[in-house]
């Protein structure tokens, strides 16, 4: 009536509870999480002058298909984990591209790697360069993408060949402006537009001679981002006799 316990180098299981043997015997259930090799050890909790056994290594494959795993730089894959991976989004600069990386895994984020399907990103930065769609090689691609908006921005992969397939959202990653490169004006009427090609929407609005008006300079790095800058600026004009 001796109680066995089992373990696992699987680190990332929950093995069974302890139990008792029955007339010499037990079978335990026992369910491992990641792929690759794994041992099984049975040690005797009552008797600890029994020897323990440890099982030939096992190989555990990985199971079906069932979602996308996205990558950013700062983050490493963890098979078998929870949240599948470790570590955090490192901080990307506005205008600089930086690589994604797109997993095909199973339900316990191990990576399936017979999966060819086409797959996409998408951000909530709306001005970001994104890669057309592209097929997995061996359930896993790299992506080259820039974003363009300073702020906090997530990245998507989604499968454009089964959409039955979970897409994967990054977490929300900081996009930081990049140096200061050039001056904008905004006269009454336009808006400012980080990220955009022209850096602001709106056009300006008639004013009247002789009546003041404000108009906004700001600092901006090449995509239009505001940045920190304590130069001085200057106002001229196709009006040689404006106030100024």
């Amino acid at each position: 009536i001796d109680t066995i316990a089992l373990s696992t180098s699987d680190t990332n299981a929950t093995p069974p509870a302890p139990a008792a043997m029955a007339a010499g015997t037990k079978t335990f259930s026992i369910i491992l999480l990641t792929a690759g090799s794994s041992t099984i050890t049975a040690t005797d909790q009552t008797n600890g002058g029994m020897s323990a056994n440890t099982s030939p290594a096992t190989t555990i494959n990985p199971g079906a298909f069932t979602k996308l795993q996205l990558l950013m730089p700062g983050e490493t894959a963890a098979p078998g984990t929870g949240t599948g991976k470790t570590g955090s989004p490192a901080a990307q600069t506005a205008g600089s591209s930086f690589n994604v990386t797109v997993n095909a895994v199973d339900s316990n984020w191990n990576l399936v790697n017979t999966i060819t399907d086409n797959v996409g990103i998408t951000s909530t930065d709306v001005n970001a360069t994104l890669p057309s769609s592209v097929v997995l090689v061996a359930g896993t691609k790299t992506y080259s993408v820039t974003a363009k908006t300073a702020g906090s921005k997530t990245f998507t992969a989604t499968d454009a060949t089964n959409g039955t397939k979970t897409p994967n959202t990054s977490p929300a990653t900081t996009i930081n402006a990049a140096a200061f490169s050039k001056l904008q004006i905004l006269l009454p009427g336009e808006t400012a537009a980080p990220g955009t090609g022209t850096g602001k929407t709106g056009t300006p609005s008639a004013q009247t001679a002789g009546g003041s008006f404000n108009v906004t300079v700001n600092a901006v790095d090449a995509n239009w981002n505001p940045v920190t800058s304590t130069d001085t600026v200057a106002i001229t004009s196709t009006d040689p006799n404006a106030t100024l």
